[in-house]
């Protein structure tokens, strides 16, 4: 027969309890009858054939219902208390454990470790939580209706920057369209108002008509010009001034017959009229003397007192087109600009008896 079963073996109920989850292992006095349990289990009838007895727990002593929340929180029944019953020891043994686990220390402890593990384990949940705060915060933040009058208030704000930025840009541009048009020079040009230009004699001309092959006639003569420079707001600075003569009457094309320079750069005031005199050479060659440029002009440069009839001169004038080039400082490019002559004279005089041809 089995030996009766010990429900006060205390070391026994112990380890059992260590090794398989019981949250109710309280020792109760149940009245229970001293019987022998027979081979063939409970239910079967013992050898004196009266049943097996079995020991009715009271409605009332019914282990009470373990929450691991309330235990968390220090509220209700605790594992402790269930496991090693209602017993001063077991009360100071909760005592401990629950001044350990809300004390200071473990609280920090336990969120360094819960923060390490965390951040260790799952770093994109960390990032994801911080972002997400600070997103609900800025979500929040834009909901305020301080902050969105802030906004609005800046918005306007730069607005108005940016509309009093366009105002000094104009306002520089303008002054800047203002400066360039007062500042760049205008072009000068040949002008007319006091005297058109002329032609002029000088005495030493070193005069030469010949005949002979190669034909050809030249000499020194004068231009004078007066030059316009009032269209600028400054006076202009001019260099590298050059004049050409051509012929006009003898032929259809203008035939090249004088140059003339300023070797210095000058400066045209815009105030007044500037007059200038050029030294011209006059040169031509031809191969025969019927050319028709070459006859001419010696019948324009012939001596006077010969060609006076009755107190007229008879000498015929000659037409020619005059044409200026010039740099103009603060302009690109040469500058160019012509008039024509009619009627013009001579600037030149063959001696008396000299050969008609």
């Amino acid at each position: 027969m089995p030996p009766p079963t010990n429900y006060d073996n205390e070391e026994e109920g112990h380890e059992l309890r260590s090794t398989h989850y019981q949250p109710y292992q309280q020792q109760q006095n149940y009245p229970v009858r001293s019987q022998e349990q027979n081979a063939f289990g409970d239910d079967s009838d013992s050898e004196d054939g009266h049943p097996q007895q079995h020991p009715i727990p009271h409605r009332d002593d019914q282990p009470p219902e373990f929450d691991v929340y309330k235990d968390f929180n220090n509220s209700g029944v605790r594992y402790t208390t269930l496991l090693h019953g209602n017993t001063p020891d077991g009360n100071k043994l909760d005592n401990a454990v629950n001044n350990e686990i809300h004390s200071p220390a473990f609280n920090e402890k336990g969120n360094r470790t819960a923060d390490e593990d965390d951040s260790f384990i799952h770093p994109e949940l960390v990032d994801t939580s911080a972002s997400h705060s600070r997103l609900q915060a800025n979500n929040n933040n834009s909901s305020d209706p301080k902050s969105m009058k802030d906004k609005l208030s800046g918005f306007k704000s730069s607005k108005n920057r940016w509309k009093v930025g366009s105002i000094i840009a104009f306002v520089c541009l303008a002054c800047i369209g203002a400066a360039i048009y007062f500042v760049i020079p205008r072009q000068p040009f040949i002008s007319f108002e006091s005297r058109p230009p002329s032609l002029i004699r000088i005495e030493n001309n070193n005069l030469i008509f010949s005949a002979r092959n190669p034909t050809n006639f030249s000499f020194d003569a004068g231009l004078d010009i007066t030059i316009d420079g009032r269209p600028s707001y400054l006076p202009t600075r001019i260099s590298n001034f050059k004049a050409i003569i051509s012929d006009l009457g003898a032929t259809n094309d203008p035939i090249r017959l004088a140059t003339g320079s300023i070797a210095k750069s000058f400066t045209a005031s815009n105030r007044n009229l500037n007059p200038i005199s050029i030294d011209l050479h006059f040169e031509y060659t031809t191969k025969l003397p019927s050319d028709l440029v070459w006859q001419t002009w010696r019948k324009a440069c012939g001596n006077i007192q010969e060609s006076t009839i009755n107190g007229t001169i008879t000498r015929p004038s000659v037409q020619v087109l005059i044409l200026i080039e010039f740099n103009v400082l603060g302009m690109i490019g040469t500058k160019f600009d012509s008039t024509q002559l009619t009627n013009v004279g001579c600037p030149a005089e063959l001696p008396a008896g000299a050969p008609s041809f």
